[in-house]
């Protein structure tokens, strides 16, 4: 028996390893890659959960060992727009600047988002400018509407085997002894919260939490 749920946190702790998603990492390293040439905005999509974060906060941990790299990373809020006005570039230096929970721009009136996204234009001409948002429309209509340029990149869910092993690395957080297997779940258990979570880590997680109390309250 496990006394611990290790399925009660279900955002990453930032320490916490993506689990494999190779193809994405790859394909968002190159998108980066790209941006920090000349200069470009990353548009970063997905559900809630998803695993941007996570997998953006890993990315940045190896670019941050880069010594003529910058990153500047803000949760988006009304008082971003003066702070980022006010970044200093140094010209030796190649930055990332990051917005976290960019989707908050529809809380502006439309003029106010107007000027965002002009602002948000004119830092990305100097650094790779990502913005991370979880709207299903989202705000690439704006950016085409204005002409702006920019790239889109959107992450769905998990594999099958990723999210499997998502599980059980949370099981074997709190295992005396890491062990591969489900346990307490079932084969058919995980199909369950496969198919309900569509690969999304945090639904995932939610289901699995849930299951492991109702289990750990028969056994007692």
């Amino acid at each position: 028996m496990l006394a611990n749920n290790p399925f009660i946190a279900i955002t990453s702790s930032g320490k916490e390893k993506v689990v494999d998603r190779v193809k994405e990492r790859v394909e968002l390293q190159l998108y980066i890659n790209d941006a920090l040439k000349d200069g470009k905005l990353i548009i970063i999509k997905g559900n809630p959960g998803a695993g941007k974060s996570t997998i953006l906060n890993t990315l940045l941990r190896d670019l941050q060992k880069t010594k003529n790299i910058e990153i500047i990373k803000e949760e988006f809020t009304p008082s971003i727009y003066n702070k980022l006005r006010s970044i200093s570039f140094n010209p030796a230096h190649k930055f990332i600047i990051i917005m976290d929970d960019f989707n908050n721009i529809e809380l502006f009136d439309k003029t106010s988002q107007i000027k965002l996204i002009e602002l948000m234009d004119e830092l990305a001409k100097k650094a790779c400018v990502i913005l991370v948002e979880n709207r299903d429309e989202g705000v690439e209509n704006d950016f085409k509407r204005l002409g702006k340029r920019f790239d889109k990149y959107e992450l769905g869910g998990l594999q099958r085997s990723d999210l499997k092993q998502l599980i059980m690395d949370r099981l074997n957080s709190v295992r005396t002894v890491p062990r591969d297997n489900l346990d307490p779940f079932t084969e058919e258990e995980y199909d369950k919260i496969f198919k309900k979570s569509g690969g999304n880590p945090r639904i995932a997680l939610l289901i699995c939490s849930a299951l492991f109390d109702q289990k750990e309250s028969n056994i007692i």
